[in-house]
């Protein structure tokens, strides 16, 4: 049997985040970025190369939730819309039979970081990407 290969950027989505804000000791930010390593467990549980068994469907669904439950939580309405579309631009990916590189993905976790800094876009952005040089070449 094959070992599973994640269908997710190879960069950890938490550490990302928490490298790329301003002010990662802020609470938000933190859970934001707990919320960020759940999602990115929930897909590769899921999505992970070669049909998901049962236990992975599981382990994916318990993960998507905690990532929910996580982002509800903080009850900011915005954040939860963010998260939405992100999943769903990945869900697209890999059902278009593709893999989510962090490309799909940094308009996402910009716009979480935007909602957090209230810094603007582009400047949420900037940030994101000087995270994934980093971590992509330590």
């Amino acid at each position: 049997m094959k070992p599973a290969v994640s269908r997710t950027p190879d960069l950890p989505l938490g550490e990302l985040f928490l490298r790329a804000a301003p002010f990662a000791e802020d609470a938000r930010v933190r859970v934001v970025a707990e919320a960020l390593d759940y999602l990115q467990q929930g897909f590769d549980a899921h999505y992970a190369s070669g049909p998901a068994s049962d236990d992975d469907i599981l382990l994916g669904d318990n993960a998507y939730a905690g990532a929910v439950e996580i982002v509800a939580g903080l009850n900011e309405p915005a954040l939860v819309a963010a998260a939405a579309r992100m999943i769903q631009d990945g869900a697209g990916e890999i059902s278009a039979g593709r893999r989510v590189s962090i490309e799909v993905w940094v308009p996402h976790l910009a716009a979480l970081l935007e909602i957090l800094t209230e810094e603007g876009a582009e400047h949420s952005e900037e940030r994101i990407l000087r995270a994934v040089r980093e971590l992509s070449h330590p």
